[in-house]
């Protein structure tokens, strides 16, 4: 890890603590549900988890060390160095990982790489029981493989973990959301084959259409479309007060810098008012990657898969059950006879 990553990595805590926000177990639980969900690591992304992780460890709370451990404690092939850390912590914590065959392979000898179990069985498994073991699930098959023979690759980030990387980015200040744009590459490595985009030369154009006419639904459902996320957080990204998103959105469909200025002019009347967000924005653009764009549109993406699951599972008619006790209750009353009303006549028969 470059000591340059661990500055920023220091300067994005402290900001977090002056603004009454400590991000620091968050940012470590969220590191370490991303680093369990792959079955194997290279070195590099290993030595990366392992210094942030030691770093952070340091500075949280018990509660944020134990719930590590025990996600740690699943894993075949943990961090030598952190489940060291974690062994000699309070026993609370220590627990989990004590008996954990990573401490008892030591520094001898490199721990065998485990075989890629499809992400299909994995969730699979997880659905059956959530604390299985990933011994538990190599047990159960070989992987999967598709049509062409090669295996599926794993799920990287998991919904319940993209909603609370969302909701930390969009709770931050202006300052805290630059330094995490600037930093996402590091906190949260992500393989760039996981973002779908639908590159059209003519969005641009239409973007800058329907913001000129500050037609925010039209603005949102060009960006839902091309970024391939959920109407309701494009919607979200469209009438964030501070523009991070919109930028974020706007950079990684490289569009151009005229038109994304353009842009942010005019979509939002909070962010176009002023002049001065306006520049400081438009330079965030010019210092964000492409890359680091794309990574928080992949978390974004991985919110909508579980949305697309849930309206999948949804019925047709979700609402089926209360429609038909409506229609009952007036086909029952229609049926039932008129009440007798005092001094009312009846026909004779």
């Amino acid at each position: 890890m470059e000591s340059s990553s661990l500055s920023r990595l220091d300067n994005f805590t402290r900001l977090g603590l002056r603004s009454g926000f400590d991000v620091r177990p968050t940012l470590l639980r969220v590191l370490t549900d991303l680093y369990v969900q792959k079955l194997t690591h290279t070195p590099d992304e290993e030595q990366q988890y392992t210094e942030l992780a030691l770093r952070l460890l340091d500075a949280v709370d018990v509660a944020t060390r134990a719930a590590v451990a025990a996600r740690l404690a699943r894993h075949l092939s943990p961090p030598l160095r952190v489940i060291e850390h974690l062994a000699g912590d309070l026993p609370d914590v220590a627990m989990p990982v004590r008996g954990h065959p990573v401490l008892q392979r030591g520094h001898s000898a490199e721990p065998p790489a485990p075989p890629i179990v499809p992400a299909a069985k994995v969730r699979e498994a997880q659905a059956r029981d959530p604390d299985v073991r990933d011994a538990d699930i190599l047990e159960r098959g070989k992987a999967d493989e598709d049509d062409d023979g090669t295996r599926q690759a794993p799920d990287v980030l998991g919904a319940d973990v993209a909603s609370e990387l969302n909701e930390l980015f969009f709770a931050a200040t202006a300052d805290e959301r630059r330094l995490i744009l600037l930093n996402l590459e590091v906190a949260v490595p992500l393989p760039m084959d996981r973002v779908r985009l639908i590159r059209d030369g003519g969005v641009g154009q239409r973007l800058e259409t329907a913001a000129l006419g500050r037609d925010r639904e039209e603005f949102a459902q060009h960006l839902a479309h091309s970024l391939q996320i959920s109407r309701a957080q494009a919607l979200r990204v469209a009438g964030d007060e501070l523009g991070e998103p919109i930028v974020t959105a706007v950079k990684a469909l490289n569009l151009p810098r005229d038109v994304v200025y353009r842009i942010l002019l005019f979509v939002n009347t909070t962010v176009g008012h002023s002049v001065e967000r306006v520049h400081a924005l438009a330079a965030l653009y010019d210092e964000m990657t492409t890359r680091a764009a794309e990574h928080m549109v992949a978390i974004w993406q991985a919110m909508q898969r579980t949305q697309r699951a849930v309206a999948r599972h949804r019925p047709l008619l979700w609402n089926d059950e209360a429609r038909v006790s409506a229609r009952t209750a007036a086909a029952t009353a229609r049926r039932a006879p008129a009440a007798h009303r005092p001094g009312q006549r009846r026909d004779a028969s």
